[in-house]
């Protein structure tokens, strides 16, 4: 078991010394991912930090300075969505100068420098007699109400959200439903 430990730390140990960039590599991918999204954006800059970027039909307000979009992403990753990176390509900087310090190489290396030693064998265990003589109940726990969801809900950065089609029951085609249908009915 402790080799391992000690060889699930060297790899780590290594892959952050291997790493020639601020981010460790995950990280700096998704910077890239937001970066190519970004190319089809269009920035306008409100002030130094405010920028509004155009996504399509959707506009979103980006502070560079707080660190926030209106989408919500920037600030609960702390990793520049595709927008606050438009608006950081923008201002010619670096969307790494943007994310959180959890997320750089030194972080990374710093973490896996100490080796993570395994618990003895369980047996070996001093444990005092009233921690063994407690009795650990689960919390309650109320659940919700409704039945429960079948799929999961995918984040936003695991793919496009697919939208549905609408066909008309009237005439067949897509785009519109029988409410709006203006052609004749199949059939008549």
């Amino acid at each position: 078991m402790r080799e391992l430990v000690e060889r699930w730390n060297a790899t780590h140990n290594e892959e952050a010394k291997n790493t020639f960039t601020d981010l460790t590599k995950k990280y700096q991918e998704i910077i890239n991912k937001n970066g190519v999204l970004s190319h089809r954006m269009t920035v306008r800059a409100s002030t130094e930090f405010l920028h509004t970027v155009i996504d399509g039909v959707r506009r979103f307000t980006v502070c560079l300075r707080a660190r926030t979009c209106t989408c919500g992403r920037f600030q609960l990753d702390e990793i520049p969505c595709g927008h606050a990176m438009a608006a950081i390509v923008y201002r010619h900087q670096h969307g790494a100068e943007y994310t959180s310090a959890y997320y750089s190489n030194k972080n990374f290396l710093d973490t896996y420098a100490i080796p993570v030693v395994p618990l003895p064998c369980e047996s070996t265990w001093d444990i005092p007699r009233h921690v063994k003589e407690e009795i650990v109940l689960p919390p309650d726990g109320k659940r919700p109400p409704g039945r429960p969801a079948t799929k999961r809900m995918k984040p936003f950065h695991e793919g496009k959200f697919k939208k549905s089609t609408v066909t008309c029951s009237r005439c067949g085609t897509e785009g519109h439903n029988k409410k709006t249908c203006s052609n004749n009915p199949k059939g008549n």
